[in-house]
């Protein structure tokens, strides 16, 4: 492992440390059904796995061959990098990894991590839309999941907006970038992996909520994930959407008639919940990519 990537996993876990502590996200709460919360947690692994192969497939769209081991070190090694304020670290360091071992071009391998992490909150939002009007909370949040969906659609899909975002470029840079792009039935090929990874997070998170509430919980509350965890990345300030999330998460659950300390006891337990799927990415990213070193 290069020098870089050490620092960058040192840094992005004193800064998640540091997130965790001052947010106060470690409490445990109480469990009703442990048999609920173990399956949450398959479910949550899973998921990461799922979100692995999304990277796997959309490198593989964009004619950038890569195994699984390695998009399985990329993504793990550079998890954390989320709480890192600025948003990018994420993105750049699983594409940086990829780079760097098939002597690829960065910039170019940004650019395809950011259009799968784009097309990653336009799923997540199309299953929170579902979730809110199912929940008839549309008044409430439907402008606002509405316009980000079609900023995300127009970033994704238009060919006119991904011009003007390569000659913006030009003009602070001063530099020519072609930005891989892949076209709209690529696009919809590879949709099916990233509808897979929200699927598995979506039951994952009902079972989380099943775990910790004695009553019935309606399935249309594992929706609210998709839609918090979208809303957190897109947040700006707050690195790995703390605080946004589980306040977002929060409302959505209240609209499934949670009272307002139920809601607010499962939207902070999430994140010690995603928090553990985390850790085991991240391990699971090491080991593989102690599998692939000479």
């Amino acid at each position: 492992m290069k020098a870089w990537q050490k620092y960058f996993i040192y840094v992005s876990l004193l800064f998640l440390a540091a997130a965790l502590y001052r947010n106060n996200y470690l409490r445990i709460p109480g469990v009703f059904s442990f048999p609920s919360l173990i399956l949450s947690f398959l479910f949550l692994f899973a998921g990461f796995l799922g979100n692995t192969l999304s990277w796997e497939r959309i490198l593989r769209k964009s004619n950038v061959r890569v195994g699984f081991n390695a998009c399985l070190a990329g993504i793990g090694l550079s998890i954390f990098g989320k709480y890192i304020p600025g948003k990018i670290w994420m993105i750049v360091g699983r594409a940086a990894y990829i780079a760097e071992r098939g002597r690829m071009s960065l910039g170019k391998l940004s650019a395809i991590s950011l259009n799968a992490q784009l097309i990653t909150l336009w799923v997540g939002l199309v299953f929170g839309a579902v979730g809110v009007f199912l929940l008839g909370g549309i008044r409430l949040w439907g402008w606002l999941i509405l316009s980000l969906w079609l900023i995300l659609s127009l970033l994704i899909f238009s060919d006119g907006t991904h011009r003007r975002a390569e000659r913006l470029f030009r003009k602070i840079f001063r530099r020519k970038l072609e930005l891989p792009r892949l076209n709209f039935g690529s696009t919809l090929s590879i949709m099916p992996w990233f509808v897979l990874q929200w699927t598995l997070w979506s039951i994952g998170f009902y079972l989380l909520a099943l775990s910790l509430h004695p009553g019935h919980i309606p399935w249309t509350a594992g929706l609210g994930f998709p839609m918090a965890g979208s809303l957190g990345i897109m947040a700006v300030i707050t690195p790995g959407g703390l605080g946004t999330r589980e306040a977002v998460m929060a409302g959505y659950l209240a609209l499934a008639d949670f009272s307002l300390a139920e809601a607010t006891t499962i939207a902070v337990a999430s994140r010690l919940w995603f928090l553990v799927g985390e850790v085991f990415i991240f391990l699971a990213g090491w080991t593989a990519h102690k599998i692939k070193e000479p």
